[in-house]
């Protein structure tokens, strides 16, 4: 186990290191003169080098991974049909015959959600994987993490320790109608923006984001501090009033984020526990679609607060 862990920080770490070396440029110098060649040339690249991509999302890229963490990975390709969700299980379901035909895993699995996921296990290595197409919010979500996690020290420990607590209290599944480890993290940088005093203040992020490296907190909690307030910031907090928003900053009235004009967005989604995705505007706890689980998860999070 020790071996797999260094040997993943290793791959990790060398792809963050390498990944713009990577980068292919999409519009190469010399690729469109003006010529009579030119709806060729781009013909040409448009098959040969812009139908794929592949990205490690996630946990392992945000920082906020555990030694019991997948490995999530997202693959990027152009539209056949009209239908994004049917692309993706074709693509899905031909891969995980290809895997089985090459025998690098046995019973890779197609988890028929609503963004379809193929789990597998590398033999070679005992990684599980789940891999998507085409959730390219993904890629997005996993950059802001990473950003949030480099801002200052005390995210990343707060974040997994989150997430152990949460798995203890078998409160950490999307699968099974709790809190997925997404939405975890966001309930804790909104609580970083908001329920902490004094609160953190904003940075712009639409510009160049390498001031992150001189970014200082004006909070100066320490970790067992945060963590508490953590506990019980959401002990109190007004679920049947309220949306939690990374984006905004702030807690948002549900129904502004309920009837957003957004495509991926769904009125019927937002229940009992609502975090608003930041770059989709759909709600990541969507998954706690039950009141009884919902009340359990609310349980938790009190009696946790008052045992500490």
């Amino acid at each position: 186990m020790d071996i797999m862990i260094r040997r993943a920080h290793g791959l990790v770490e060398r792809f963050k290191s390498r990944s713009e070396l990577m980068r292919i440029d999409p519009h190469p110098p010399g690729l469109l003169t003006g010529g009579p060649w030119d709806q060729l040339n781009q013909a040409i690249w448009d098959k040969c080098l812009n139908s794929y991509g592949l990205f490690m999302v996630g946990s392992t890229m945000s920082g906020f991974g555990l030694e019991s963490s997948d490995i999530d990975m997202c693959l990027l390709t152009k539209p056949s049909t009209n239908d994004p969700r049917l692309d993706s299980l074709h693509h899905l379901n031909s891969i995980r015959h290809l895997l089985m035909k090459g025998g690098l895993t046995a019973e890779p699995e197609l988890i028929l959600a609503k963004v379809p996921i193929l789990k597998f296990k590398d033999k070679e290595t005992g990684f599980e994987i789940d891999l998507n197409c085409n959730n390219s919010v993904g890629i997005r979500n996993t950059h802001l993490l990473h950003c949030y996690a480099k801002l200052d020290w005390r995210v990343r420990p707060l974040v997994i320790m989150v997430k152990l607590w949460a798995q203890a209290n078998h409160i950490n599944d999307a699968k099974n109608m709790t809190v997925s480890s997404y939405s975890w993290a966001l309930m804790v940088i909104h609580y970083l923006q908001c329920g902490v005093t004094p609160p953190n203040h904003s940075m712009d992020v639409q510009e160049e984001i390498a001031s992150i490296r001189h970014f200082k907190s004006d909070n100066g909690m320490c970790l067992g501090e945060l963590l508490v307030g953590f506990l019980h910031y959401y002990s109190v907090f007004n679920y049947n009033q309220y949306a939690i928003s990374v984006r905004a900053g702030c807690r948002l009235p549900i129904d502004e984020c309920r009837y957003l004009k957004a495509p991926k967005n769904d009125p019927h989604q937002w229940k009992y526990l609502c975090i608003e995705e930041p770059f989709d505007f759909t709600n990541t706890a969507r998954s706690v679609f039950d009141v009884d689980v919902f009340k359990h998860i609310r349980n938790v999070i009190t009696s946790s607060c008052q045992e500490l």
